[in-house]
C-alpha cells in the first residue's frame, strides 16, 4: 500500500468511530493527476444519495499534459462500495447524526483506493485537550 495522500484535518475535526475501503470513479486524465499526488481532499465530505455514495469538494488538479479530456476539478466522484456496506453506512448516519469524511487516498495492487470514515465532530473543548495533549509530547520529546 502506497500512501499517495492523506487528510491532515480529519483527526482533529473529528472522533473516528468506522472506516470503510471503497474504490473511486475516475476518468483517465484524473488517475495520472491523481498518481503524481496532484489532489486534496482536505475539505472533502462523502454523501449517500439515492443508494449510491459520492464524494463532493475532492480537488483533482487538471493534468497538465492532458488535452480536451480533463475534467473539472472538483466534481462529484461516485464512490465504489457493496450495496450492503451502503445500506450499514446510512443507517449509521441517519440514526446518529454522524458524518461520513474521506480519511486517506492510497495505490493498493495497482488501483487508487479511498478510505472513508464515519465520524462524530468534535467540540471546541475536545479540540484545545488535543492541542494540550500534543504541546505537552512535543515538551517530552524535547527533553
Amino acid at each position: 500500500m502506497k500512501l499517495l495522500f492523506p487528510n491532515k484535518k480529519v483527526k482533529f475535526n473529528y472522533f473516528i468511530l468506522d472506516t470503510y475501503e471503497c474504490g473511486i470513479e475516475l476518468k483517465g486524465t484524473e488517475v495520472k493527476s491523481i498518481m503524481k499526488a496532484n489532489a486534496n481532499i482536505d475539505e472533502a465530505f462523502a454523501i449517500i444519495r439515492h443508494n449510491e455514495a459520492y464524494v463532493i469538494n475532492m480537488y483533482v488538479a487538471p493534468f497538465k499534459e492532458g488535452n480536451i479530456n480533463n475534467v473539472d476539478s472538483s466534481r462529484n466522484r461516485k464512490l465504489l462500495l457493496h450495496k450492503d456496506e451502503i445500506i450499514k453506512i446510512d443507517y449509521k448516519l441517519k440514526k446518529d447524526r454522524l458524518t461520513l469524511v474521506p480519511t486517506k487516498v492510497y495505490l493498493n495492487n495497482g488501483k487508487i483506493k479511498m478510505e472513508i470514515a464515519i465520524c462524530k465532530s468534535k467540540k471546541a473543548p475536545d479540540k484545545r485537550e488535543d492541542i494540550k495533549k500534543r504541546d505537552a509530547d512535543r515538551e517530552r520529546l524535547k527533553y
